[in-house]
């Protein structure tokens, strides 16, 4: 397998900082490093909703007025976006000519450009940026990842990141301009554990400290003062589930809680904003299916609009305002599409003209959103979707959406519960599966 893991892998009390943007990163190369994953705000108008037409939150979503544009690939099949910062340059993935995945940054003024792979490696991932232009990521090959930054010049170094005794290789997610990083070691003693490093501080195991303790957890995300989502598998429950916790070095673990203090829900924690926003995607006894919600400390869970009753969904990344990205299953096309949840709970699909598979997995300040999409048989390419209030142009032809249906094998990634589990399993699902084909 070639992904970035080998297996698919309360009243909150901390106090947050106001968001900073743009933050301006202080990167030296060993004491580096927070994921944008979840950038920025976009309001509602810059995602081209008309607010004088708002449908409830569990009915029929509305199209939004954004513009798809495809980003391409290195020479090869399929491309993946994975961030996206306040500038518009994305991050993520593409096959090669020669059949490998490299890191990729991808501007309006440079195009796709192939970040390359530490000496003697033959692959690479990119996973998040900053607004100063660094990168995190991982260089390497099946099984072995070291975890990596690139500069915002594109020169690459290795992070001095130790293993957790027993496990084979780290796998950063996340991480922030004072240093801190985020991620999973996988491949050894536990299915893998979460953790945070910085030069300063060191590595914490989150998955062994958490309460209760856990064979199987991730770090999902950390904000510029060093707050963590983390969801570990749990054994509270009849049989076994997920829940999720807000930790910090001062005020360490502050669980979400479930909806209506069921307890045998599973609460997966994938994004969190500057704010102490959270989402992810949650299953409970009364409801069918995965469902995408929106946490805030104080309040507590919203559960988001699904496309029908009978539908699913999950989010991904979450903007400072609160406004929620990911997919859903649309049912009348019968796919997983790129959607978006704004502040009020309405439902907006992304490409309303496409009946094929996508997702949408990061949202920047300016309202531009950044995932993935099917444009033909067995490729997907990674893609933006660009609001067309904003103040500024992506200089490149749209996509030209068919109603014509397409087939890739990394489809069934977007609607299989393992591989939802954390964005790193997503990320590694689709990956297998395109080696697979």
């Amino acid at each position: 397998m070639t992904g970035l893991a080998p297996e698919y892998l309360l009243q909150f009390t901390v106090d947050f900082p106001p968001p900073k943007r743009p933050c301006v990163p202080r990167f030296a190369i060993s004491s580096l490093i927070a994921l944008s994953l979840c950038a920025c705000s976009a309001s509602d108008a810059t995602l081209g909703v008309d607010r004088n037409n708002e449908s409830p939150p569990s009915g029929a979503a509305r199209s939004a007025g954004l513009t798809r544009v495809d980003l391409g690939t290195l020479g090869g099949a399929s491309s993946y976006a994975t961030d996206i910062n306040s500038d518009n340059t994305v991050v993520g993935w593409s096959d090669t000519q020669t059949g490998a995945t490299h890191a990729f940054r991808w501007s309006v003024s440079g195009g796709m450009v192939d970040l390359g792979t530490l000496p003697g490696d033959a692959m690479s991932r990119a996973v998040a940026i900053l607004d100063g232009g660094q990168i995190l990521g991982a260089s390497g090959d099946d099984g072995r990842w070291t975890p990596v930054v690139w500069s915002a010049s594109g020169s690459i170094s290795a992070l001095p990141i130790p293993l957790i005794s027993g496990f084979q290789t780290a796998l950063p997610s996340s991480f922030n301009a004072r240093g801190d990083v985020v991620g999973s070691d996988a491949g050894g003693v536990a299915v893998q554990h979460g953790w945070i490093w910085s030069d300063a501080s060191g590595k914490y195991n989150l998955s062994a400290n958490v309460p209760g303790g856990s064979d199987e957890g991730f770090a999902g995300a950390v904000t510029s003062s060093g707050i963590v989502v983390f969801t570990n598998k749990a054994f509270t429950c009849a049989q076994q589930c997920w829940r999720t916790y807000l930790w910090s070095q001062t005020s360490g673990f502050t669980s979400l809680g479930t909806p209506g203090n069921d307890p045998e829900a599973n609460v997966h924690g994938l994004a969190l904003n500057a704010s102490g926003t959270v989402a992810g995607w949650v299953t409970t006894s009364t409801t069918n299916g995965e469902v995408p919600y929106r946490w805030v400390a104080g309040t507590g869970f919203t559960l988001l609009a699904r496309y029908s009753a009978d539908s699913y969904g999950y989010a991904t990344a979450v903007s400072p305002n609160g406004t929620v990205v990911g997919a859903a299953l649309e049912p009348t096309s019968g796919s997983v599409v790129a959607s978006a949840w704004l502040i009020d709970g309405s439902l907006v699909r992304l490409s309303p003209a496409d009946p094929n598979s996508s997702v949408a997995v990061a949202i920047n300040n300016p309202g531009t959103i950044a995932g993935w999409a099917a444009v033909s048989n067995g490729a997907n390419h990674a893609v933006i979707w660009q609001p067309s209030s904003a103040s500024h142009t992506i200089l490149t032809s749209p996509t030209t959406v068919t109603a014509v249906r397409v087939s890739t094998a990394s489809s069934s990634c977007l609607a299989d519960a393992r591989s939802i589990t954390s964005r790193q399993s997503l990320f590694a699902c689709v990956i297998k599966a395109d080696h697979k084909r």
